[in-house]
């Protein structure tokens, strides 16, 4: 078997592509392929294994050095204790150790494209309106909707039976996009929808920034009807930068799941319609600002 020859100041394997250029070819560098795909895969390795890894190799070398050599009793017995405990302190951190989670950048542009064509499909149908988040009072049904107008609308009745009403405020009538995580939480976290602003802050707080994890805090500050609810830290801020990028009415026309779970939250709690007015991000915080606006009641009280 060919052997590498690594020089004395390289204190750590090279990337392969460094050994071999640009093409691993076992022809060129001499490596084995199945060796060369054990390395690959060590190199892959996340820093909690690898360590765990390292304390395995120094627990079977303290031990093997206590055995074949000749050091006393009490020698022996400390480099055979030491490698018991290296061993034990590996075995732990690789087993209570959860590997490295899936890129967020890729998650987050999961969702991008698909709003990115309901928005196109909107435009299409001459609909240019953001979205709003259709009470159960307002439709007859038991679950809040996303309505999308043509034109202005105010707040008043919408026939949610078909997805264009064929009375009342013309538009499209929309299964919001959080419905799954709504279920979810229905499910498995018996939520319960608070009708005070200080509760409602609380759970969408809970919700996003604790149960999904989809923001490390949020923070939310009402003014008369605005409504202002910041997701610091957003974790898959990467799909609000692609949506953005296509164009910046996009986020309010066809909101993300995070910001139609906060609208359908609003919209039950309080009971009223609720309008996402707009999105905005903060690149270098990754922070994603959504502000919504509550509609009076048709009768004008607030």
């Amino acid at each position: 078997m060919n052997s590498i020859i690594i020089p004395a100041h390289v204190k750590k394997i090279p990337d392969l592509t460094i050994l071999c250029g640009n093409k691993l070819s076992e022809k060129k560098c001499g490596i084995p392929v199945n060796i060369r795909e054990k390395i690959m895969k060590l190199q892959k390795l996340d820093p909690y294994s690898k360590a765990s890894i390292l304390l395995m190799v120094v627990a079977a070398a303290l031990v093997a050095l206590a055995l074949v050599t000749n050091l006393g009793e009490f020698v022996t017995a400390a480099f055979v204790i030491s490698g018991a405990l290296c061993a034990l302190t590996g075995i732990f951190v690789l087993t209570f150790t959860r590997g490295e989670s899936s890129d967020s950048r890729v998650i987050g542009i999961i969702f991008a494209q698909e709003c990115i064509n309901f928005c196109r499909m909107l435009s299409g149908l001459g609909i240019t309106g953001n979205a709003f988040f259709l009470p159960p009072r307002i439709t007859g049904e038991p679950r809040v909707r996303q309505f999308n107008p043509t034109r202005s609308y105010s707040g008043s009745q919408v026939s949610a039976k078909e997805s264009f009403p064929k009375t009342g405020p013309a538009g499209l009538v929309s299964i919001p996009s959080c419905e799954l995580l709504i279920q979810e939480l229905k499910t498995r976290n018996a939520l319960v929808i608070p009708d005070k602003e200080e509760d409602l802050s609380m759970l969408i707080d809970e919700t996003i920034g604790e149960v999904f994890d989809f923001a490390s805090r949020v923070s939310a500050s009402w003014h008369d009807n605005k409504v202002t609810i910041t997701f610091h830290g957003h974790r898959f801020i990467g799909g609000c930068k692609t949506i953005a990028q296509e164009s910046r009415d996009y986020c309010a026309m066809a909101p993300c799941p995070v910001c139609s779970l906060c609208g359908t939250l609003l919209a039950e709690g309080t009971d009223r319609v609720v309008a996402l007015d707009q999105c905005s991000i903060n690149s270098s915080s990754h922070d994603v600002t959504a502000i919504f606006s509550i509609l009076p009641l048709p009768d004008g009280n607030q």
